[in-house]
């Protein structure tokens, strides 16, 4: 099990073209962030106290899902890391309007194409909210959309996420 260090540090890797954060001497977690889609390229960024809070906020918000504590903390991890993503626009066409419900950051939701996509609320602003894909889907486009992806949709487009038997099968 993973516990938070101020020993992390978070660096942008030329090499493999990702952001990284440097767990151990011997370990460390490739985010799927690639240059160009970071808001900077880190050097070295230390692990905050905020980010070691939000860790485990994101880890408890996934406790109730049929996962590994490793698929746990992977998607943890990958939350984070949003953090240095630039900003998106908004794909919420490829989705079914929802009736609108205040959802907000650390909050299960679940968007809606040719699939029901169950994600983790990764950032939140007034209009539009990031979306961490917990499973892969189909959009009403026919788009297909990857595990471990984030989206950006308007805040209409996602309802809390109900829990269900077909969820276990899927994950």
């Amino acid at each position: 099990m993973l516990t938070p260090s101020e020993h992390w540090v978070w660096y942008y890797c030329q090499n493999s073209d990702r952001l990284l954060l440097t767990l151990s001497a011997s370990s460390s977690f490739t985010s799927e962030l690639t240059g160009a889609v970071l808001n900077q390229k880190i050097v070295s960024q230390p692990f905050s106290l905020e980010e070691a809070e939000a860790f485990w906020r994101f880890h408890d918000v996934l406790l109730p899902l049929p996962l590994s504590d490793e698929e746990r903390e992977q998607f943890a991890l990958h939350a984070l890391a949003n953090r240095y993503r630039q900003l998106s626009a908004h794909k919420s066409w490829y989705f079914v309007t929802q009736r609108q419900q205040d959802i907000g950051l650390y909050q299960l939701v679940q968007l809606q194409g040719k699939d029901i996509i169950p994600a983790l609320v990764v950032a939140s602003d007034l209009e539009c909210i990031e979306c961490l894909l917990l499973t892969k889907g189909e959009t009403l486009a026919g788009k297909l959309l990857t595990r471990g992806s984030v989206i950006r949709v308007l805040r209409n487009r996602a309802q809390l996420f109900e829990m269900n038997v077909d969820f276990a099968q899927t994950a």
